[in-house]
């Protein structure tokens, strides 16, 4: 029963990061710009953290070295975090009115429970 929630785990938060990681090459012009004028973040940071989600999700939905590559993706959430706290000054709960950080505390907390429970019995390749 473990395997079959670590399965449900995994492909969720694939489905979840790789949209993510599509829209940072679909506006990678303009986000090339804001992270780098208003986040002080150095160019090529954009298509990174797209390859990073894109190919990231796809591993963890297949079950691919599910533990390291949640390492690397919870990283790239922290960033995303914190750009929305200290950046923007979002508040946590997400509403009709404006974006939150909730989201991202949601998405780091699946990310460091696959951290510990691996890919399960269902992956092509675990670590």
């Amino acid at each position: 029963m473990v395997d079959v929630a670590i399965l449900i785990l995994r492909v969720s938060l694939g489905i979840v990061l790789i949209p993510h990681g599509v829209h940072k090459f679909e506006k990678k012009q303009f986000l090339d710009k804001k992270w780098r004028e208003e986040y002080g973040l150095p160019t090529g940071s954009v298509p990174l953290t797209g390859f990073i989600q894109i190919a990231g999700g796809l591993a963890i939905i297949l079950g691919v070295y599910s533990s390291p590559i949640a390492v690397l993706q919870a990283v790239v959430m922290v960033v995303a975090t914190w750009v929305s706290i200290w950046k923007h000054g979002e508040p946590f709960l997400s509403t009709p009115e404006g974006k939150g950080w909730d989201v991202n505390f949601l998405l780091i907390g699946a990310l460091i429970a696959l951290i510990f429970l691996g890919s399960g019995q269902w992956s092509l390749i675990d670590w």
